[in-house]
């Protein structure tokens, strides 16, 4: 069955009606679109907030931006969806980084229905509210927690996909900021037409309204849009008898009711002003990319996909094989554009560019010239008769002089151009560095010091002096400070890349294990007198046959202090939960651990505490804990959770500390647990665990809120430091950061990061391993390579 959409607007600013709604666009089945676009309308609604301001005409220009995005998008519903907000966050995105210096931003929340027959599939993005009224029930689709802060705040976004199969007579109601005085009376809505639920929501508020009212009727699958003339019920004419009703849809009583360009307009009309700016805006989420099957009213969270080692399992997306997808890169804050150049150098500037001309006309004259005085110069062969130049002589000359000309004009530019400007953008960042230190509120000085930094990297591309050199020092110093960053210098382990990916690490005192994803085996390197790592090659530690047992490729390994009854120093498990004892010098051996009541599912991670040994099983569900003996886990194993099943199929990684649990979820967030050892008290698990930042510069322009810090974060692994004084580690496997949180509390004490410049040895890519020795030398395993720091707080 097909269904058509009426639409009337709701929208009323200081208490009075508007005609138009900035902002909204809608467009019936096209003819020429992508495939997967056809037979399907479109409905765009988008609300500005923020301190920056919006014209009609603007505000309708990127309405018609996500409209146009979707209908090109070819493949499925979802990722065209996806793909028309990705459009609309990267311009807000730009003009936010171009008005930040002004301290202005926007963030749009963006509502996109396609209609395709009679199903109806949503991305919401920021806290919008939508509300489907049914015969029988209203279903509200408001998830603030999935769909995030809104669009243009950050590369990454979040939304939230719904899907509802509609019947005739069914209404939605697309509004942002919903009245105190609608929700009960929307609960209470089961019927009625269009008019008469339009006319309850206008009377029964006074507060400002911005907003559409959408009914479902049997139909071809258009859109149409009410005017202003037609938003009021029809009265009965002379003819009709006392009590008669329009009809029960809610439309016009007849095709000839409006004008047909009217009720299938495109876009509102513009003049209509702005909707007011929000005070603020809701807490940030995870971005949700789109599955590729929406249950009904089913909500679809998962991550901006990541590259994770092949050993460690993470939650992907479905692929889709219609339309690649976008990669998105993860940053904390946006850039602050350098200030313009200033009027002197473009004086200057303008000056040189005359300067070349006139040198080149001056060159085709003097080439003319000197065509017609040489033959003068040079000797004759008889009195009286000069010596020709022959034709392409002549062009030499022509063509040699002005070359001449254009070089020296441009070592004149190279001399003094350059020099200008190099005075320009440095006598500018030395007055940024005076405004820097004279502000206190951190934020302001986060965004003067990023300014001042931006204008010294403007001047170095001209001329690298000692001057630029300390204010950038300065400013990067002044910088981690305010945002908590420690920096340390790495050195490369060995002399040259290994060849391979590391997807695990760990490390003893005096020995570093890594693990080869491709192969599952167990590779060692053992450090020398220069600290340097010296390859072991006779070391053994791979999947094969070990007396009576058979090991498969290993997921995950352990250091041991190498005190245990199998004086091993490296334990390897692989997924059927095969333990791998090693050393070097000696034959590996192979133990099972005793599976657990339910089996085995996958053995992903594992991790010691206190001699005993913790299992994470993430497709069962399951953390198995065994008893250790002397380094050995021959007992059967406990389930931590009780009776408790909670969601972790998507966890990658876990750490403890005494009856403490953490998990590491692949988007990114950590869920925490506490062990009751009280039979009549359950496990209680926190999820998501809350993680808070005391350094307030993250709040800097249109980021706003300093947890942004652990939402742009890729964290890939997690590990806790040796005692006494133990942290948790988190690793940011994007920006080559650790994270160094407290337990418990779940407080960023700071950030551990590679120095700048040429002295940092780290190329850029992601990092695919972290581990940390009980000396505190951190190690992160990049592109084949593994660097290593000490002094790590």
């Amino acid at each position: 069955m097909q269904v058509d959409l009426t639409l009337a607007p709701l929208h009323r600013v200081s208490g009075r009606e508007v005609a138009s709604l900035p902002g909204l666009s809608i467009s019936s089945p096209r003819r020429s679109v992508a495939r997967g676009r056809e037979h399907t309308a479109s409905i765009v609604y988008l609300i500005l907030t923020g301190n920056a301001t919006f014209t009609s005409a603007e505000y309708a220009q990127l309405a018609r931006l996500a409209e146009k995005t979707f209908f090109e998008t070819s493949g499925s519903t979802t990722n065209a969806l996806r793909a028309a907000a990705e459009a609309v966050n990267v311009y807000l995105l730009e003009r936010n980084t171009s008005t930040r210096p002004q301290g202005q931003y926007a963030s749009g929340w963006l509502t996109i229905c396609a209609l395709r027959e009679d199903q109806a599939t949503i991305l919401i993005s920021g806290p919008m509210h939508v509300f489907w009224m049914s015969s029988v029930l209203t279903h509200s689709l408001h998830d603030p927690a999935l769909a995030g802060r809104g669009l243009g705040l950050s590369q990454t976004f979040g939304f939230h996909l719904a899907q509802a199969v509609l019947a005739s007579g069914d209404r939605f109601l697309f509004c942002g900021r919903l009245p105190s005085a609608w929700p009960a009376l929307l609960g209470q809505e089961s019927g009625g037409s269009l008019y008469a639920t339009r006319r309850r929501l206008v009377s029964l508020t006074s507060e400002d309204l911005n907003g559409v009212l959408i009914l479902a009727t049997q139909g071809e699958g258009r859109l149409n849009l009410l005017g202003e003339a037609e938003r009021e019920e029809p009265r009965a004419t002379t003819g009709e008898t006392r009590g008669q009703t329009p009809p029960a849809s809610g439309l016009p009583g007849s095709a000839s009711h409006g004008p047909p360009e009217r009720r299938l307009a495109a876009a509102p009309p513009a003049g209509g002003p702005a909707p007011r700016a929000a005070p603020e805006l809701q807490a940030s989420a995870y971005a949700i990319p789109p599955d590729s099957e929406i249950p009904v009213l089913s909500t679809m969270p998962g991550d901006a996909p990541r590259d994770f080692p092949a050993s460690i399992p993470r939650m992907k997306a479905a692929p889709d094989t219609s339309v690649p997808d976008s990669s998105v890169t993860v940053s904390s804050r946006v850039a602050i554009p350098p200030p313009g150049p200033s009027a002197r150098t473009r004086r200057w500037a303008s000056t040189v560019s005359r300067l070349i001309q006139a040198g080149r006309q001056s060159g085709r004259s003097i080439a003319a010239s000197t065509a017609r005085f040489l033959p003068r110069l040079l000797p004759t062969s008889q009195p009286g008769e000069t010596l020709a130049l022959s034709g392409p002589g002549m062009v030499v000359i022509a063509l040699l002089v002005p070359v001449i000309v254009v070089v020296l004009a441009s070592l004149v530019y190279l001399r003094y151009g350059r020099s200008v400007q190099y005075e320009t953008y440095l006598a500018e960042s030395q007055a940024l560095r005076i405004q820097a230190l004279q502000v206190t509120n951190p934020a302001e000085q986060r965004a003067a010091w990023e300014a001042v930094l931006l204008n010294v990297s403007r001047a170095e591309s001209n001329r690298r002096t000692s001057e630029t050199s300390t204010l950038r020092q300065e400013a990067e110093g002044q910088l981690d400070a305010l945002l908590g960053i420690v920096r340390l210098q790495y050195q490369p382990a060995f002399s040259t890349d290994l060849g391979i990916e590391i997807s695990r690490l760990a490390a003893g005192d005096n020995d570093l294990f890594m693990l080869d994803p491709q192969r599952g085996e167990v590779l060692h390197a053992q450090v020398t007198s220069g600290r340097r790592f010296e390859w072991d090659a006779a070391f053994h530690c791979s999947p094969g046959v070990y007396g009576a047992y058979t090991v498969g490729p290993i997921v995950d390994i352990l250091a041991l202090p190498g005190i245990s009854a199998l004086e091993a120093t490296v334990l390897g498990v692989d997924a059927a939960g095969n333990l791998l004892y090693c050393k070097p010098g000696q034959v590996a051996q192979a133990i099972p651990l005793p599976p657990p009541d339910t089996n085995w599912g996958r053995v992903t991670a594992m991790t010691i505490d206190a001699g005993d040994l913790y299992v994470l099983d993430a497709p069962a569900r399951a953390v198995w804990v065994y008893a250790g003996r002397d380094g050995t886990f021959i007992d059967r194993p406990y389930f931590f959770f009780g009776g408790q099943t909670p969601e972790k199929q998507d966890v990658i990684d876990l750490a403890v500390s005494g009856d403490d649990l953490y998990l590491l979820h692949a988007d990114g967030h950590l869920s925490t647990c506490s062990y009751s050892r009280i039979e009549s008290v359950p496990t209680r698990c926190e999820d998501p665990a809350t993680m808070t930042n005391p350094f307030v510069a993250y709040a800097s322009g249109v980021d706003g809120d300093p947890s942004v810090v652990f939402t742009n974060a890729s964290f890939t692994q997690m590990l806790f430091t040796a005692p006494p004084d133990q942290s948790i580690l988190l690793l940011d496997a994007d920006t080559q950061g650790v994270f160094r949180i407290t337990p418990r509390s779940l407080e960023l004490q700071n950030q551990v990061r590679p120095t700048t410049g040429e002295g940092n040895p780290i190329p850029q890519g992601p990092v695919g391993a972290m581990a940390i020795s009980p000396s505190h030398v951190l190690f992160l395993a990049v592109r084949g390579q593994v660097y290593f720091a000490s002094g790590m707080p």
